[in-house]
């Protein structure tokens, strides 16, 4: 059966900030980096997503019903890691995945199975016993991933997912996250590019509440070309271009330091790039630059 979660017109405003502002967008089965710096709208779009905050405007369609008439159904076929979530820091893992997966209506010997099984998958089952209070970050960012992943949910909601990890860990956790993602709906939504780069079918690059471009990583680095430049600069130099036109990505490369400025009007002494492009000057050109 195909699936999708057809987003429109969706708003949210907290007083007079728009924190999200006519989202429109049809996702089926893939996995969708939501890249964005903090305030962009990403965590918004979730609690929207989950109906824990009450929107201003706009429907989301469940297979094309709206997710409020859904409503068990809905939040059956729905899993969220959020970016903070409360644990019980005196519970081992294999009890907290329990709890949450009592609170989801999971039969006993369901969740059992289930447990166990995603336990293995993220490379827990050894650690089971552990209390969550002493895990490592990356622990119990994995720990946070089962329970999302228990009941089997057809739409995946993930929050920064690999935020306060040590990088092998994040290497662990999108693998985990590409290995699970068959047939299901993933949104990723981070400020991590990497994280994106490595794992996501499709990007959504937001910026103060709207969607300011979308398309596969290829394509959106294609768009790239002549809007990339580069220049071997001094501390001093670079200081000064990034004043002038935002911030840009320094390379440390054999022949020096190498300021790379991503933007429409580019200064002329700065070189056209023609090697290793890829969507953190996407991120830069539509995220960051002024």
């Amino acid at each position: 059966m195909s699936i999708s979660l057809d987003i429109r017109g969706l708003g949210k405003s907290y007083g007079q900030t728009k924190a999200l502002a006519d989202f429109n967008f049809t996702f089926t089965p893939g996995i969708y980096g939501i890249l964005g710096a903090n305030g962009a709208g990403k965590s918004t779009l979730f609690k929207l997503l989950t109906d824990t905050i009450q929107r201003d405007h706009g429907v989301i369609l469940w297979n094309g019903e709206e997710i409020r008439r859904e409503g068990r159904n809905y939040r059956a076929a729905l899993g969220y890691m959020p970016q903070t979530q409360g644990y019980y820091g005196d519970m081992s893992i294999r009890e907290f995945l329990y709890y949450m997966g009592r609170m989801k209506g999971i039969p006993k010997e369901e969740l059992r199975r289930q447990t166990e099984e995603l336990l293995a998958v993220v490379g827990l089952s050894d650690a089971a016993w552990k209390k969550m209070g002493q895990l490592s970050g990356g622990m119990r960012q994995r720990a946070m991933l089962v329970q999302a992943l228990l009941g089997d949910p057809r739409i995946l909601l993930l929050d920064e997912p690999t935020a306060g990890v040590d990088p092998e860990e994040r290497i662990h956790i999108r693998s985990h996250i590409a290995a699970i993602a068959q047939d299901k709906i993933v949104l990723l939504a981070t400020h991590i590019v990497s994280d994106v780069e490595c794992v996501a079918n499709q990007v959504l690059l937001m910026r103060q509440g709207h969607i300011v471009a979308s398309g596969t990583p290829v394509d959106l680095i294609s768009a790239m070309k002549g809007k990339v430049a580069e220049r071997i600069c001094t501390a001093e130099e670079a200081a000064h271009y990034q004043s002038q036109y935002g911030s840009g990505k320094l390379i440390q490369h054999q022949q020096g330091q190498i300021l790379r400025l991503v933007g429409d009007s580019l200064p002329p002494e700065f070189a056209p790039a023609t090697w290793g492009i890829g969507l953190e000057e996407v991120y830069l050109y539509y995220c960051v630059r002024r």
